[in-house]
């Protein structure tokens, strides 16, 4: 089931929007560090630093890091997004993941402001999904895994349980890691770093009837980057708090609520022997309300209405010497974002149906610092139209329109630091406009069953799109050699009018226990003003995932290979193109009434292949992982 296309559960098969979905089980196959990694192998998705918690970048499209709406739980994340050397400020443990949602795309009317480039949705899981292969009512899960490719261990212990009114689930998670071994150099870094990071996750649903739930969620996330290199220290420390409240209810046909609170707080600090010392703090208060009616009126509606509202505030002390101060680097800060949408899922026919969707959106940005302050609002239209001539096709045409106010950081951070041979410059920009778009898609799905024997199922999804935005923001980079130290100037600026196209193509073949999938997206994103290509955006990408099991000794080998073309990054430096290989080997017996085994190996870039990114992104080595869970 997705919900980005339409904020209502549906069938995959049924979503008229380029959607890719990874499941509960394609996570645990991977062992993946962070959530980032699991995204590497969607069309026109990209991911640096993938394998660090604190450094997650995730681009769809060509689009920014916060250009992309993301939701955990269906509740909409600020983007906190940190200027100069600060970690992306929201992340999620794999452990605790249900499934995660990619809608390539722009559009601004069902999640409000931002939006550029897609949304990714977060899905944590219950006890009912721990236990989904038992019977049972309660149960506990332990699970360790290392990676030789950032020397990294993790472990994890959760408990769960259910009963006719509560679901219940906690847990925790530790990662630790060493310096890593990237394919460029092939060789452990010089300098001496140690990484860890703790999630603890916390999640109980009372459902009194079976039309009425109430979920609250507590997730607690802290994260250290340590290095050392000759006589220079760095110490960096994040700590995050998100607490989530839910509530569903279904009445009937006119009645089925949904609505949400969260509260989030975020805590980064950063030490050195330079000495400098920086402390931010940022917090948001977020909601949202929504309602979907459905009737008949010369045809079929499903009506979703609703508004939400989003509060941050962000705020920072830093101490060369002596006492501690304002940081002039990050001032007092404050962000309002706000609208009312709507959208009616109407079908006129069997085979036809149309999607029209609106919605109003506020937004407001100030500082305590000698900047001005900026606000405006912004109707974004948008229709969906869909065809189905047989249950097995869909077609689909439409037309969305985003908006994208600039974030405080774009507008407020500056930085001049030096680290690691290079001194990095961040200048503010007060003066950005907000961004708009308008996505223009077509594209089509099909879900064949029992083509060539019964129980096997054929899938494919296929888009050509055209992403046109205005006063598109980039972080561009001026890098200057002349001086002893190099200096590289970061600036966001309004760019003007950028054009995103291209085309997403994805396939997958189930037949008794084998499977294979595969996917290939093509992106030119060129800006309109000057006639060139926007840097740091993979043009080609392509993706290859097979597997068989052997039921009979629940055994399940596994191969994946991705593929990149090269191009041009944002340091205006070349990447040649490159294809990694993995390979690897999941084991799943059952003890009946007992407990269950799941172990795994996989190998990583099995012909240690050298490469690095477009994103700037350094790949890794030949690299070794394992992991053994046993659930009771």
């Amino acid at each position: 089931m997705v919900v980005t296309a339409t904020r209502v559960n549906q069938p995959l098969s049924e979503a008229a929007s380029s959607i890719t979905v990874v499941s509960e089980k394609e996570i645990a196959q991977t062992q993946p560090l962070t959530f980032a990694e699991i995204l590497d192998t969607i069309p026109n998705v990209d991911t640096t630093s993938s394998t660090s918690v604190m450094y997650n970048r995730v681009s769809i499209r060509g689009s920014q890091p916060n250009q992309i709406t993301y939701l955990i739980d269906g509740m909409r994340q600020d983007d906190l997004t940190m200027g100069g050397n600060r970690p992306m400020g929201v992340f999620a443990d794999p452990e605790i993941l249900k499934q995660v949602e990619v809608r390539n795309g722009g559009g601004s009317a069902l999640y409000g402001n931002g939006g550029i480039g897609g949304t990714l949705a977060l899905e944590t899981k219950s006890a009912a999904d721990f236990l989904a292969d038992s019977d049972k009512d309660f149960g506990a899960l332990v699970k360790v895994g290392y990676g030789s490719d950032s020397i990294s261990w993790s472990k994890s212990a959760y408990a769960f349980g259910r009963s006719d009114m509560w679901d219940v689930v906690a847990g925790v998670t530790r990662r630790d890691s060493g310096a890593a071994k990237t394919s460029y150099k092939r060789l452990r870094s010089t300098a001496d770093v140690d990484n860890d990071s703790t999630s603890v996750f916390i999640k109980a649903t009372l459902s009194p009837t079976d039309n009425n739930a109430a979920t609250l969620s507590y997730a607690y996330d802290i994260a250290h980057n340590d290095s050392e290199k000759g006589t220079r220290f760095d110490s960096y420390r994040y700590e995050q708090h998100r607490i989530i409240g839910q509530w569903e209810y279904e009445l009937d046909e006119f009645i089925n609520l949904k609505t949400g609170l969260q509260y989030a707080q975020s805590n980064f600090n950063f030490e050195n022997n330079v000495p400098r010392i920086f402390k931010d703090k940022f917090e948001s208060f977020s909601g949202n309300f929504q309602n979907t009616s459905r009737f008949e009126l010369f045809g079929r509606h499903d009506l979703t209405y609703g508004l939400d509202f989003s509060r941050t505030e962000q705020s920072g002390l830093t101490k060369d010497s002596g006492e501690w101060a304002d940081d002039t680097s990050r001032p007092d800060a404050e962000g309002l974002d706000a609208g009312v949408f709507i959208e009616d899922q109407y079908k006129l026919t069997n085979y036809l149906a149309i999607a029209p969707q609106l919605r109003w959106s506020y937004f407001k940005r100030q500082s305590n610092a000698d900047y001005p302050s900026l606000s405006d609002s912004k109707l974004t239209p948008g229709v969906t139209v869909k065809l189905t001539p047989i249950e097995e096709v869909m077609f689909w045409g439409s037309v969305t329109t985003g908006y994208r106010p600039p974030i405080l950081d774009e507008m407020y951070y500056r930085m001049d630091y030096s680290s690691w041979g290079i001194q990095s410059v961040v200048i503010p920009n007060p003066d950005l406009k907000p961004e708009k778009s308008v996505n223009y898609e077509i594209g089509t799905s099909l879900d064949f069953k029992n083509l060539s024997g019964v129980g096997d199922r054929f899938t494919a999804r296929a888009s050509v799109f055209y992403d046109d935005v205005k006063d598109f923001i980039n972080v561009e980079v001026e890098p200057d050699n002349s001086g002893s130290l190099p200096v590289f100037t970061y600036r966001a600026k309004n760019l003007g009018h950028v054009v995103n196209k291209g085309i997403e193509l994805s396939a997958s073949y189930v037949i008794d226990s084998f499977k294979v999938s595969a996917s290939y997206g093509y992106l030119k994103s060129e800006n309109k003003d000057t006639n060139e290509r926007v840097t740091g955006v993979t043009p080609q990408s392509a993706n290859l995932r097979t597997g068989y099991r052997f039921e009979e000794v629940q055994l399940e080998p596994w191969y994946k290979l991705h593929c990149a073309k090269g191009g041009w990054t944002s340091q205006d430096k070349y990447q040649g193109g490159y294809a990694t290989h993995s390979v690897g080997l999941t084991w799943t017996p059952k003890i009946p009434n007992f407990y269950t085994v799941r172990a795994g190996i996989a190998v990583d870039n099995l012909t240690n292949k050298k490469y690095v990114s477009v994103t700037d992104s350094y790949g890794y080595a030949r690299s070794f992982r394992a992991w053994l869970s046993a659930q009771f």
